[in-house]
């Protein structure tokens, strides 16, 4: 009789999918005149103190940012800075979005902005925001090469597990119990989203979807899609709907993948019908979103 051939697993880590956007970032020395308007944008920041002291308003509220001092700013908060001593000041700002689900809860967990140079949070993302600091004065006006940039993307993500890990460590809001259910939700829906990536099929049925998600967690549909538009201000299809155009952007940008196959990974089963619902998302083709992801990424390494 012949014997199977046996293996186990030794290890094995939970497939990760995660894309973000870094934007704007920058380091900057000013005067003590120097003065940045009242904004707001849909980025978080992470605005950090090098030399000099500086007033930020966030939201009304005033701090006062000595070297080291580290402000973390969300999406829509709004934010004006000043000059605070007659020295003049510098500091190191990053923009970035991430489209994760669990990511950003743990970013939103704590409420505070004002991290002193002292507090772990600070001394934790030092490293992290040196070394993208250093990249960032080396090519103040060049465009990065492949090898900087993954130098770039290892620095970030670093920062990225460090700020979640001390936000986590230290977080000062108790979900409620509708937060937690609408999160559990939200976990099903990206479980959703992962047996697509493995199986290529999406259900079209959004009641028999919901019907799922329902009764896994012992609860009516209408109770489901309540709570979750109360919590995320949208109904479960359009979070997943978003977690998909997300994906296909990704895909569209960074890969030469055909739209033909893109379109089979994301679960559709012909190119018209992808074609029609980016179409109805972003008011353009995924080929003209291809192309003009290009030209711009073109303009800027030119």
């Amino acid at each position: 009789m012949t014997k199977h051939a046996e293996a186990m697993y030794l290890g094995r880590l939970p497939d990760v999918r995660m894309s973000f956007q870094l934007m704007g970032l920058h380091a900057r020395k000013a005067d003590s005149n120097w003065t940045y308007p009242s904004h707001e944008h849909t980025m978080y920041e992470i605005h950090w103190m090098m030399e000099g002291k500086m007033d930020m308003v966030v939201n009304g509220q005033l701090y006062k940012q000595s070297k080291g001092d580290l402000l973390f700013i969300r999406p829509g908060m709004t934010h004006s800075c000043t000059g605070a001593g007659p020295e003049g000041f510098s500091y190191f700002s990053v923009h970035f979005s991430v489209h994760d689900t669990s990511f950003c809860r743990e970013l939103n967990r704590c409420n505070d902005i004002y991290y002193p140079a002292v507090s772990n949070l600070a001394t934790g993302l030092s490293a992290s925001l040196s070394a993208l600091y250093e990249l960032s004065t080396e090519h103040l006006s060049d465009s990065l090469s492949s090898s900087k940039q993954m130098k770039v993307h290892a620095a970030v993500f670093e920062l990225l597990g460090s700020l979640v890990g001390q936000l986590s460590d230290h977080a000062s809001v108790t979900l409620s119990r509708k937060e937690i259910i609408a999160h559990q939700i939200a976990e099903h829906i990206e479980d959703s989203v992962n047996y697509i990536h493995l199986h290529g099929e999406i259900q079209e049925n959004n009641r028999t979807w919901i019907q799922d998600i329902a009764k896994s967690l012992n609860m009516s549909t209408s109770q489901v899609n309540r709570i979750f538009r109360e919590v995320y201000g949208q109904p479960p299809r359009k979070f997943l709907s978003e977690t998909l155009l997300n994906e296909a952007q990704r895909l569209l940008k960074q890969t030469d993948l055909t739209i033909d196959h893109i379109a089979m990974m994301l679960g559709y089963k012909t190119n018209a019908h992808f074609s029609r619902q980016f179409k109805r998302w972003t008011g353009i083709a995924p080929s003209e979103f291809r192309s003009h992801s290009q030209q711009a990424e073109h303009e800027k390494s030119s």
